[in-house]
């Protein structure tokens, strides 16, 4: 049970993070592709520039698989001759791309549940885990295919490994041994790590870059004799897998345009004439025209003037064997330190400008960065640190930004307060993976949200990996959420609410040995809410099991304050009005709770600062002392 409320509970966040739009227009300098799940929005090139045209399309259906029939002549032709010197009908699969062929329940044990084992928090909280059988299962498998030609031709893996007695990979038969390993592998695309080095880095370059990248890794891989991974996005054939084997230069017209170079490709998508058996296809290959930049895939009817996109070409092999079922490792070569994907889940990037800021100083307008998008609601881009304005008032926004160990979620609200419902608010952001800072600068109070989630490794403050802090900020007012080494300083200016959700890391959650209930108790045990009228670090003490407050009441910048008996405001002074208010909003506010939100909602004020009788609740009896004590130092009889 605690595992099936830990998958809900990581789904809840999920949904949030699945797209169900319909693609709109995309600015002047991007061109659009795919993302892993299929879903392809492509603009039309102009001939000389990045320049978009109007018409918009999508990609195949999931469970759509296109297969093209090779040539019938029995006459081989120079190009199939090289690439079968090069391997193929050896380091290649017999049988073609398809749909995963294991039943739902050997796909879970098979696939979903150790790819979500080895996936990180950041992983689980962006959603990933919900893409595992909608990249898998659900669509072809290419990229995992087309990884595993290139292990066996590299060298990182063995026919036999895949199956007992096969000398070549064209030996191997599909058998559900075989296709579990294959849909392992087409998996891999859905970590972090891979994504970003694959899908986001690639998609800063413009579309004569692109070209370049593939030109560039062809050559080396033409000089090491290996295969390389290569990612075509194509109108007929979406976004598709396929291997390059070998550069051939010569010359090649098509369409009236002459190429003078070809990367030989194994594409699972070709097949023998009348059958799905794996076939070498002359017009699967890639032609381009290095001076140019212009290419065309023929089998697709695939070219730069179709607006097509030769999406991403990688000869570093660790991003195939990353988290692998085998001999997997833990690490990648690629350099992804500095390269992020954003997401919006609600508002879009018309409502604000963006700009990030790498370690070596140089600034750039994010939204120009990408030359690759998901239409309005995924963009990639590059950076450490990156600030944000909102200088109209507009909808509230949610975004959430994907970096190298990290996952971090801005949500501003716009319908708690009835005044904010469709008008939104001004702000500045600045944020890093370990900063926040929320400045409202309109004339209404505004409710925040921000969901930080670390990888491990990456903080010191384990078994607690993910924080959802929601803070209400007030009119020209500046807050500050910040990583320390046990916990959160929330710093700044004024009174804030802090309402605080840490939760430890899902392999804890799923090792957790205690029933449902224990199990619901435990979930909510680092839960807070407090008022923070004062400097205050959100420490998380792994030892009890809990969240505790430490304070700099006098502005020295070290937390070395406890909190005071009788201070429910937290301003490093007990018993005053203030205090009053608080204690009895926090009565008002627990007595009202609804069944379902009284388990986890903590009310105002911890109990430390304001259950002066200690007996464990706050309740009217310290509301009682508390305003006998306020009484007695108006009247001057006790100080």
């Amino acid at each position: 049970m605690k595992k099936q409320i830990a998958t809900l509970l990581a789904l809840s966040t999920a949904a949030a993070c699945i797209l169900t739009y319909q693609p709109t227009a995309v600015g002047a300098e991007e061109y659009s592709v795919l993302d892993n799940t299929d879903k392809l929005v492509q603009k039309a090139l102009d001939d000389n520039t990045d320049e978009l045209g109007d018409a918009l399309y999508d990609s195949m259906t999931e469970g759509e698989i296109p297969l093209y029939e090779a040539d019938a002549s029995s006459t081989q032709s120079e190009l199939e001759k090289a690439a079968i010197e090069k391997g193929m009908y050896k380091d290649t699969f017999s049988f073609a791309n398809h749909l995963c062929t294991l039943s739902r329940e050997d796909f879970a044990e098979r696939v979903y549940e150790p790819v979500r084992a080895n996936m990180t928090d950041s992983e689980i909280s962006s959603g990933y885990e919900a893409d595992i059988s909608r990249t898998a299962y659900k669509g072809g498998l290419c990229f995992g295919m087309a990884a595993i030609s290139v292990l066996v031709h590299n060298g990182e893996l063995t026919p036999g490994d895949l199956q007992e007695g096969a000398e070549t990979l064209y030996d191997v038969t599909l058998t559900d041994d075989v296709d579990a390993l294959i849909a392992y592998y087409n998996s891999l695309q859905l970590y972090s790590e891979v994504e970003l080095a694959i899908i986001a880095a690639p998609a800063m370059l413009t579309k004569e870059e692109h070209t370049d990248m593939f030109l560039d890794c062809a050559a080396r891989c033409k000089e090491k004799g290996t295969y390389f991974m290569a990612g075509i996005a194509t109108k007929k054939g979406g976004t598709h897998a396929v291997v390059g084997m070998d550069e051939l230069s010569g010359n090649w017209t098509f369409d009236g345009i002459s190429y003078d170079t070809c990367i030989v490709t194994y594409d699972s998508n070709c097949v023998k004439p009348g059958t799905e058996t794996s076939a070498f296809k002359d017009d699967a290959c890639i032609y381009i025209n290095s001076e140019t930049k212009q290419f065309c895939i023929p089998a697709y009817e695939a070219s730069s003037e179709n607006g097509d996109v030769l999406l991403y070409a990688s000869d570093d092999d660790s991003l195939l064997t990353y988290k692998a079922p085998i001999r997997g490792t833990t690490k990648t070569n690629t350099d992804v330190s500095e390269t992020v994907k954003l997401q919006f889940h609600n508002g879009g990037k018309d409502q604000m400008q963006l700009s990030s800021t790498t370690k070596d100083g140089q600034t750039y307008d994010f939204w120009k960065l990408g030359k690759v998008n998901y239409g309005e609601y995924i963009f990639f881009g590059k950076g450490s640190s990156f600030h944000l304005e909102k200088n109209e008032r507009a909808p509230g926004f949610a975004f959430s930004i994907n970096g190298e160990g990290y996952h971090l979620r801005i949500e501003q609200y716009d319908w708690e307060d009835p005044k904010l419902t469709g008008v939104g608010s001004k702000c500045k952001i600045d944020f890093s993976k370990d900063s926040v800072t929320y400045t409202n600068t309109d004339t209404l109070t505004v409710a925040l949200s921000y969901i930080i989630d670390y990888d491990e490794g990456n903080y010191n403050f384990t078994p607690v990996a993910s924080s959802t802090i929601q803070i209400e900020v007030l009119p020209n007012q500046t807050v500050t959420v910040s990583k320390q080494d046990t916990g959160f300083a929330i710093t700044g200016d004024g009174e804030v609410f802090v309402q605080a959700y840490p939760t430890v890391a899902q392999k804890e959650q799923d090792a957790f040995d205690g029933s449902y209930e224990e199990y619901l108790d435990w979930f909510g045990s680092y839960f807070i809410s407090f008022v923070r009228s004062k400097d205050v670090l959100l420490q998380f003490n792994t030892e009890k099991e809990c969240s505790e407050l430490v304070y700099d009441f006098d502005g020295d910048g070290v937390f070395d304050d406890a909190p005071m008996l009788g201070d429910a405001d937290g301003n490093g002074k007990p018993y005053e009005p203030s205090d009053i208010y608080w204690t009895m909003l926090h009565i008002a506010r627990k007595a009202v709770d609804g069944h379902s939100t009284r388990r986890y909602f903590k009310g105002c004020v911890p109990n430390i600062e304001a259950d002066t009788d200690n007996d464990g609740n706050i309740d009217t009896s310290d509301l009682f002392d508390i305003m006998y004590e306020c009484a007695l130092r108006g009247a001057g009889l006790k100080k």
